[in-house]
């Protein structure tokens, strides 16, 4: 008996039927691809927050956002330093170290052995002097999985040397400005030497912002994509994990303002708060509370500060 085989039209039908049903899956797919991610991140920002009220337990404090000596040494507060004169920042809870609020909190996210190993007597230097130096560990937990990091881990050069940083997509709540640095308003739950206690939260630890996420998506200005690393501990780390709100949730660079924007313009986008994820980004709250904001407009922009100071007296609704 003769045997049938497929024709070309049938084969063709066959692949459009495939291609179409394939096309029609694939948002599908990335749809719930995109919600595990949300999930995740959600889950992350949860585990540190968990971590911080473990810490305030063993410490009656939050650990300060960078812990840093008040001295002329490299990467310390200088003494003659504004903040310093004005009475924005005091002595540090933790004479004579170099601690950013990542590296206190090592030992409660099951990471002792990458604190152990971490120098804190000095800058961040002596921890990040070669790809596999200890701070250049790439820790899961302080990643989202939707921020579009093409490297996990980067490099930063000066003075002919390289040094290596695992990176972050996390920041803790700094108020309503964390940088600039002399701009700190020190009115959050982090900053220099900050140490802040549950009690210090006047508006309500429900009420309160306390890590929140960034997105180092920024077409206008490249340099913004390797911002970050959670062994940064100097002057100018602030700028690496400290967050703040003098603009709405998932503000970019205005279209033509690169590639090297002015600063006035580029300092809002370094300090904002921002993620992937569709219409808003992932907060946890003093309280331990995780929740998704949506206020990404400028209208938004007062109950966003609102929630990001800790005694400013503000009646914040329901949200």
């Amino acid at each position: 008996m003769k045997r049938r085989g497929f024709t070309l039209i049938e084969l063709l039908v066959v692949i459009a039927i495939i291609a179409i049903l394939m096309a029609l899956l694939l948002p599908a797919v990335q749809k719930v691809r995109a919600a595990a991610d949300k999930m995740v991140c959600g889950n992350n920002l949860k585990q540190l927050t968990l971590s911080a009220h473990n810490y305030h337990n063993d410490y009656n404090r939050f650990p300060s956002g960078i812990n840093l000596p008040i001295s002329t040494q490299s990467g310390a507060v200088f003494p003659t330093n504004p903040l310093v004169t004005s009475g924005r920042i005091q002595q540090p809870p933790i004479p004579g170290q170099f601690i950013s609020f990542f590296e206190a909190l090592l030992p409660y996210v099951e990471q002792d052995n990458i604190q152990k190993n971490l120098n804190l007597t000095q800058r961040e230097y002596a921890n990040c002097n070669g790809v596999n130096s200890t701070g250049a560990q790439i820790i899961k937990l302080f990643i989202c999985p939707s921020d579009p990091l093409e490297n996990k881990r980067i490099k930063y050069t000066t003075g002919g040397v390289d040094y290596y940083f695992g990176m972050n997509s996390y920041g803790g709540n700094g108020g309503t400005r964390s940088w600039f640095v002399t701009s700190m308003t020190t009115d959050g739950i982090f900053w220099i030497n900050s140490r802040v206690r549950i009690p210090d939260i006047n508006d309500g630890s429900s009420n309160t912002l306390l890590f929140g996420e960034r997105n180092h998506r920024e077409p206008e200005y490249k340099p913004f994509e390797e911002l970050g690393g959670w062994a940064w501990a100097n002057y100018f780390a602030s700028q690496d994990y400290l967050f703040s709100t003098p603009v709405p949730i998932n503000y970019m660079l205005p279209p033509g303002s690169g590639p090297n924007p002015p600063f006035a313009i580029r300092d809002l986008r370094v300090c904002a708060f921002g993620s992937s994820h569709p219409n808003g980004a992932n907060f946890s709250f003093g309280d331990g509370s995780v929740r998704f904001l949506t206020l990404t407009s400028n209208t938004d922009l007062p109950l966003l500060q609102a929630l990001s100071t800790r005694r400013g007296g503000e009646v914040v609704p329901d949200f």
